[in-house]
């Protein structure tokens, strides 16, 4: 088979939430042009286990052990080289568990923005972020012996939103064949603390490509800032997050408040 889209759903735990994000997934995007695959890593085995008979032959359960931060570079890397020896693909989108999809022809509103070569990554893009410069000063010596010369283009602290962020055909070709999904660059969390949504803008400079911000369909965001029932009315088509943060005692209150309207909309159970 060979899709335009394939969408890559990063899952850790809230089995529930998961089954409800591969919901609007499902809902909002054509299968004959995207396909669907689940990305776990190898200390949520159990969470694979009840994926796999939920969503058959489409999980994919890391035999390592990555964590947050840059070990989420290596999980993508893998799930990327995995999907491609199952699928041929044009796009990749990496979104999280609770990244929601809300409105019709999601896979078309990311691909529509792909319009030029050089393009390599479409994202929320936040040109400087304070505390990834500084975390890059620390540690760009140690990238550069690992890596290689980064490039005038970067700008430290340059990121996009990890919960929703699209790496382009381009961008794939490109850092296949510079052997960016293998190590050093999969085992980045090794010599960095750089999270993957600011190392992988880094590697799209590395190879000469250029980051597109997201269009006004897709809100997405580190934490929920505004009043997402209003979304769908402002022509949003899918937004990140669920919730407002994970340390917040009342989240798990919020995402389900904030799923069982969009539930209630496609007509679904609730949650409880």
């Amino acid at each position: 088979m060979s899709y335009d889209l394939l969408i890559a759903i990063r899952c850790h735990a809230y089995p529930e939430f998961v089954l409800d994000t591969i919901d609007t997934v499902v809902s909002f995007t054509n299968p004959r042009y995207t396909k669907l695959v689940i990305a776990i890593d190898n200390n949520n085995r159990k969470l694979g286990e009840l994926l796999i008979r939920a969503v058959p032959n489409s999980v994919f359960v890391s035999p390592n052990t990555w964590g947050w931060g840059a070990g989420l570079y290596g999980l993508l890397s893998e799930t990327v080289c995995w999907a491609a020896s199952r699928w041929k693909f044009q796009h990749f989108m990496s979104i999280d568990y609770d990244t929601l999809f809300i409105g019709s022809g999601v896979d078309v509103a990311a691909l529509e923005q792909i319009t030029e070569p050089e393009f390599g990554l479409i994202g929320h893009y936040d040109s400087h972020n304070q505390h990834w410069a500084t975390i890059y000063e620390r540690d760009k010596v140690k990238l550069r012996e690992k890596l290689g010369k980064i490039p005038q283009t970067y700008r430290p602290g340059e990121g996009v939103q990890g919960g929703c962020f699209v790496m382009t055909r381009s961008l794939l070709d490109v850092m296949a064949s510079r052997g960016m999904f293998r190590a050093p660059f999969a085992v980045a969390k090794c010599f960095t603390q750089i999270a993957d949504d600011h190392l992988i803008p880094l590697f799209c400079r590395m190879c000469n490509l250029e980051i597109v911000p997201y269009s006004k369909k897709f809100y997405i965001r580190w934490q929920l800032d505004d009043r997402p029932f209003d979304f769908i009315k402002r022509g949003i088509v899918a937004f990140h997050p669920t919730k407002i943060r994970p340390d917040r005692k009342d989240f798990r209150a919020v995402e389900i408040n904030v799923r069982n309207h969009f539930r209630r909309l496609r007509g679904r159970e609730l949650l409880r």
